[in-house]
């Protein structure tokens, strides 16, 4: 196992672009640093509660069956294909929420670690996806239950559903390295960041469905990014295939991530240790 020396030695004696690829390999590399991390952060979260990590599940299903009850009457949709849409949504949409909310601060409460080692950066970015995956998992547990009551059988495009998971993780991945490096840089950019996701959660299909809009208005919806990726995990739990067009919105906002996080990372990944 490398030593923090060596990871100096090694990130130190080349150009730029080759830094900035031997930081992403060795942050791979070291899953055990990130593995930890994440999950001392959920640990410390629940540290001296009762019933600990499953705050987040019990918080969860709280929302959904409030939310669920009065938007099912709002809506005037049966509550019985209601609230496994709404579940199921909200339980994505929080992972990809808290991937986008936590990575704003990932540098600053890494500060400490960040001035006193030469670990990757891109550690940091893993930690804060090993976090919301936890979290994740926990909140996941609402929906066979949900399912269950509701009579939502098993369907093989629940395997999609992982392809989709996968496809969130790397945008997620990508989009938090963005996100660490500008709000680093930029404090205000947090407070700008948090609301703009707050809007992000009313304009997405979460407690409304698309098939209530009229046909000339749902293609506005493949403009949207946060909905594409909601929905390539969401719609194969509930049995439906998400269309082509919503895999190609999300291929295409993870090209476009990268297009930009590659020469942001290259051009400032030195520079964010004078930020903090």
């Amino acid at each position: 196992m490398s030593t923090p020396g060596d990871m100096q030695t090694t990130l130190t004696a080349s150009g730029p672009a080759r830094r900035a690829w031997l930081d992403l390999v060795q942050g791979f590399q070291s899953w055990r640093v990130w593995w930890l991390l994440g999950i001392g952060d959920i640990r410390q979260r629940y540290r001296r509660s009762r019933i600990g990590q499953f705050w987040i599940t019990l918080s969860i299903a709280i929302f959904v069956v409030a939310i669920g009850v009065v938007y099912a009457a709002l809506f005037k949709q049966p509550i019985k294909n209601y609230l496994p849409y709404l579940a199921t949504t909200y339980v994505v949409w929080v992972l990809i929420a808290g991937i986008v909310t936590d990575s704003t601060s990932a540098f600053v409460q890494a500060e400490s670690f960040l001035r006193q080692q030469a670990l990757p950066k891109t550690t940091f970015i893993l930690r804060i996806l090993v976090r919301n995956g936890i979290s994740f998992a926990h909140n996941i547990i609402v929906l066979p239950v949900i399912f269950m009551i509701f009579g939502v059988a098993p369907s093989w495009t629940w395997l999609a559903a992982l392809f989709g998971l996968v496809l969130v993780v790397v945008a997620g991945f990508l989009g938090g390295l963005i996100c660490a490096i500008l709000c680093t840089r930029f404090r205000d950019l947090p407070q700008i960041i948090q609301n703009f996701i707050q809007v992000a959660f009313f304009i997405s299909p979460i407690t409304w469905q698309v098939e209530l809009l009229d046909e000339s208005a749902r293609h506005w919806v493949n403009l949207n990014p946060f909905a594409a990726f909601l929905r390539i995990v969401s719609e194969p739990l509930l049995g439906r295939m998400p269309s082509a067009v919503t895999y190609a919105s999300a291929i295409a906002t993870i090209v476009i991530l990268g297009a930009i996080a590659a020469p942001l990372f290259v051009r400032f990944r030195q520079r964010i240790v004078y930020w903090l």
